[in-house]
């Protein structure tokens, strides 16, 4: 938004600046609603239980709510930015100050998405989708619209703080196994010709729950329990991920 359209001193001029608000409203409304789609959206019905410890159901069930109010409160967070950046775009603060802030926040960002991407490299898609954000809040900064990029500073920063805190739920977990080759099969009983219940990414992390000889029964941060052949994960700490096989 222009410094003439936030100045506009004629009656044209307020026109423009009501117009422009509403749209920023608008777009702004419309980006939370859609994180609010996304975080509020209650987990899939587990499958039925097939050579698998119902107990297991239970506390994946109690994980996966504890896991939908942190995002809850980040979600919440988003609001508060959006009407901060509202404020902003109708009060018409847009001095050095303001700018200079937003440039501070920017680079804290940066760092902060950097820090978490490192923490948990199994979700390397979704720091590319938060430094989009940044990138986006740059051109927002450099168009002289600090309002908006400090809102989307602000979303970027809640995305790399989701990413910490599954890193910090890794790396408190016992049992923690990776997984190996780049696409591999949750199955729903031990054995290479059960039903797929879910395909795990290369490196995402599961944890561990019971053993029937070579196969391992297993969660994963989404709620997602399966089983999968030992061969297919590596310990924390153990070297590069090498494809094996069975699937």
């Amino acid at each position: 938004m222009g410094a003439s359209l936030l100045d506009g001193r004629t009656g044209g001029g307020r026109s423009c600046v009501r117009a422009s608000r509403a749209r920023v409203a608008g777009g702004l409304a419309v980006s939370v609603l859609l994180s609010s789609c996304a975080l509020l959206r209650p987990p899939p019905p587990a499958p039925p239980p097939e050579h698998i410890d119902v107990s297991v159901y239970k506390r994946v069930a109690d994980e996966r709510a504890e896991v939908l109010e942190k995002e809850n409160e980040r979600l919440r967070a988003d609001l508060r930015a959006a009407e901060e950046t509202l404020l902003a775009v109708e009060s018409g603060m847009k001095g050095t100050q303001r700018g200079a802030e937003a440039v501070s926040m920017l680079a804290e960002a940066r760092l902060q998405v950097d820090r978490a991407a490192k923490r948990a490299p199994w979700r390397a898609s979704t720091a590319a989708e938060a430094r989009e954000k940044l990138d986006e809040a740059s051109r927002q900064l450099a168009d002289g619209h600090i309002g908006s990029a400090i809102f989307f500073v602000s979303r970027a920063a809640r995305i790399a703080g989701t990413i910490g805190a599954e890193a910090d739920l890794v790396a408190k977990e016992q049992g923690v196994r990776f997984v190996k080759g780049s696409r591999v099969n949750l199955r729903g009983a031990p054995s290479k010709d059960a039903a797929v219940r879910a395909v795990l990414s290369g490196g995402m992390p599961v944890f561990l729950e019971h053993t029937a000889g070579d196969w391992l029964l297993v969660r994963t941060i989404a709620g997602e329990v399966g089983w999968m052949h030992a061969s297919l994960l590596r310990e924390k700490g153990a070297g590069a991920p090498v494809p094996a096989s069975p699937r």
